[in-house]
């Protein structure tokens, strides 16, 4: 999205709600910005007041909004909410190779999935899905099929870019190593050093799995390409 060109970028600003103003957990590889808000109201306002400006694109982990969301229809209509999804199978290893304290809400599906249901609620409509195994195995037509649900002009020149990692990731530069050096989508892991992390590494590891399987499951029912 940063490389469209056609609208603002926001990566994760309500990460610094859920890590500092809740303070759920201290999150490994977090260098916040000092001066972002890190209440529910001000990160939305902020979302809102770039929105007066432009068409925005917010990435964002429904968990962080999870306490909150849903008692905020007003927000939930005011914008177009969108899921990424990918197989527990191969999230909770990833993540657990940069954070061996991750949590179950951290996993994320559960919390996706409820999000999801709230959206298809308030709003009468099913929103998009998309599986991230779908992105990388066919990156080009992944993307068309979401633009065209989204009714945004797909840019093929989006899917490679020639720049450093964005500024705008800095702060969270640790989970995304992986990606300096590429200049395309696709293995998200073929450039990292791989440890033998697998479902049953940890007893959490295998309880998480079971218990996000059937959200991810619900979700990949609606994906548009899959």
């Amino acid at each position: 999205m940063f490389e469209r060109g056609d609208m603002t970028v926001l990566h994760e600003p309500f990460i610094h709600l859920y890590y500092l103003g809740d303070a759920v957990k201290t999150l490994k590889y977090f260098d916040p910005d000092p001066l972002h808000p890190t209440s529910y109201t001000g990160i939305r306002e902020l979302v809102l007041a770039a929105a007066e400006r432009g068409p925005v694109f917010v990435k964002d982990m429904s968990y962080y909004v999870a306490r909150y969301i849903h008692d905020d229809e007003a927000f939930v209509r005011r914008v177009r909410n969108t899921f990424l999804i990918r197989s527990p199978e191969k999230s909770i290893p990833s993540y657990y190779r940069l954070d061996d304290e991750v949590t179950l809400e951290e996993v994320g599906l559960e919390t996706q999935f409820r999000h999801f249901d709230l959206v298809r609620r308030v709003t009468g409509k099913i929103p998009v899905v998309l599986d991230a195994d779908d992105v990388q195995a066919d990156t080009g037509a992944a993307m068309r099929l979401y633009c065209d649900a989204m009714g945004i002009e797909f840019l093929p020149h989006s899917l490679n870019w020639d720049t450093p990692v964005p500024p705008e990731w800095e702060f969270v530069a640790g989970w995304h190593g992986d990606m300096r050096g590429k200049s395309a989508i696709g293995d998200s892991e073929s450039g990292r050093t791989r440890e033998a992390v697998t479902l049953d590494t940890a007893p959490k590891l295998r309880q998480f799995y079971e218990h996000h399987l059937p959200f991810y499951e619900l979700l990949k029912a609606h994906c548009v390409s899959g």
